[in-house]
């Protein structure tokens, strides 16, 4: 820890990354993911062989871009914790290659339970090992079993360098240095292990410095009282997270999204009503009431150049919250798919409402502002075990994966499949839904949970009827 304090000095970490490094140093939450798989599209001189180079070299220059990929958090349990940079990144230490068992095209019923075990795996080893040696990020290749140009990349991340939308951005990063990295290897690709940063590059400073994070002089409007809402198990600790997902092919999806737009709803807002109709369905029929966690992208309101905001890798996010209440079991109620519409027409009002009350300078008035005021959040999180949960849910959606090449050439990688994950939050909503659509239009919905916070099975059920509610409104 001595050599730690050597290291250079950043910046202090913002309140809302000093939130994740409190979890993180508590064992409450350990990181995110963004795992997207990559296909060589055109025929070329590259062998696979090539491939761990190219990787090599794309990560390189994507890192030598991102100040904060260099930046690990010291004193992470202290009001004071800070971002120090260390001198380099060794690419050895911090990319693993693994290879499929089964052939990528054989994975059947939208299920990817080989890529799901190694993001389950993930999701429950912090940063902790090696401190002040590697950076708090790390980056999977799961390559195909077909020996072809084919891979999953999957980058692991600490929650202080980057949200679910730094994700996407790391990986149009990647995306575009490993076209870059393709073209320029007519022979075999060369690359650095050894990865120093530009000392003269700073880190974007946190959320605090770019948002005026204006809090709220109304009084927040309350959920309907009295009503007996589920949370799962109180709040409690160790925390193993488990992990599944489910995959939405391409036209399934498609004729989803054309069908939240006819609605003229949001894609966020109706796969929330999607989440908590399934789970009205599962649960017993005491459960009155669910509350949704949705989390809110700030980025279009930091105080920065449109071009750097918007390719900004940070934690730059606020989030609100609906409340779901269970549809009519009479007789002469709507149909399941139309109590869907109808949970996604309350969910948009409510999204709404957090748009549109906004503040005389213009944003959105913000939940996260309330941090700003506490001296120490750490201590807010090691008093939350043993309560209740204050949230059934949490939806997370990046949206879409949109690959701005910057070649003039016809390109040679494409990306398809994008998975968003995460570890389970100690003190956080019972059930975490992370969703992604990919290069190719296809949607992935992830579930998080912590093991003994929900009863055997549920998620499972979940699973199954999200998938089935998704084709119910085709």
């Amino acid at each position: 820890m001595a050599g730690v304090r050597l290291l250079r000095k950043l910046r202090p970490l913002g309140k809302l990354e000093q939130v994740s490094a409190s979890c993180h140093h508590l064992g409450f939450f350990n990181n995110v993911g963004l795992s997207a798989h990559y296909e060589l599209l055109s025929s070329s001189s590259l062998a696979v062989s090539d491939l761990r180079n190219l990787v090599y070299a794309a990560v390189g220059d994507v890192v030598s871009r991102h100040r904060i990929l260099f930046a690990i958090p010291v004193d992470e349990d202290t009001p004071n914790t800070y971002f120090a940079s260390l001198p380099s990144v060794d690419l050895n230490r911090s990319i693993k290659f693994l290879t499929r068992s089964q052939p990528f095209n054989s994975l059947s019923g939208g299920e990817d339970k080989e890529l799901d075990a190694i993001l389950e795996d993930q999701h429950n080893t912090n940063f902790k090992a090696d401190y002040g040696t590697v950076p708090f990020w790390r980056l999977i290749i799961l390559r195909n079993a077909e020996a072809n140009m084919g891979f999953t990349a999957s980058f692991i991340y600490h929650h202080a360098i980057g949200d679910g939308v730094s994700g996407l951005l790391f990986h149009n990063a990647f995306l575009n240095a490993l076209e870059s990295a393709s073209l320029s290897s007519s022979s075999s690709p060369q690359s650095r292990e050894i990865i120093v940063p530009d000392e003269h590059a700073k880190v974007l400073p946190a959320l605090g410095e770019l948002h005026p994070l204006p809090i709220n002089p109304k009084s927040p409007i309350h959920s309907a009282a009295n009503l007996n809402e589920w949370t799962g198990n109180y709040i409690q600790y160790p925390c193993k997270s488990r992990w599944i997902s489910l995959h939405l092919s391409t036209e399934t999806s498609k004729s989803f999204f054309h069908k939240c737009k006819q609605n003229e709803l949001s894609v966020t807002s109706v796969l929330s009503s999607i989440i908590a109709m399934a789970l009205f369905d599962i649960l017993p029929p005491t459960t009155e009431a669910l509350t949704c966690i949705i989390p809110v992208n700030l980025r279009p309101w930091l105080q920065l150049p449109g071009k750097v905001a918007n390719t900004a890798i940070g934690t730059y996010f606020d989030a609100t919250r609906v409340q779901f209440t269970r549809p009519s079991q009479s007789p002469q109620a709507p149909s399941p798919t139309d109590d869907i519409w109808a949970g996604a027409q309350q969910a948009s009002r409510g999204m709404r409402h957090y748009l549109d009350d906004v503040s005389p300078s213009g944003e959105p008035y913000t939940a996260v502002s309330v941090l700003e005021a506490i001296p120490d959040v750490s201590a807010i999180f090691s008093s939350t075990i043993g309560n209740p949960r204050d949230a059934a849910f949490e939806v997370t959606n990046v949206g879409l994966f949109s690959s701005a090449l910057e070649t003039k050439h016809a390109p040679l990688w494409q990306v398809g499949k994008v998975l968003l994950s995460r570890s389970s939050l100690v003190s956080g909503a019972a059930i975490t839904v992370s969703a992604a659509t990919g290069g190719d239009g296809s949607m992935t919905v992830g579930f998080s949970w912590q093991e003994g916070v929900l009863e055997d099975g549920l998620v499972q059920k979940l699973n199954q009827r999200v998938r089935q509610n998704v084709e119910d409104i085709q």
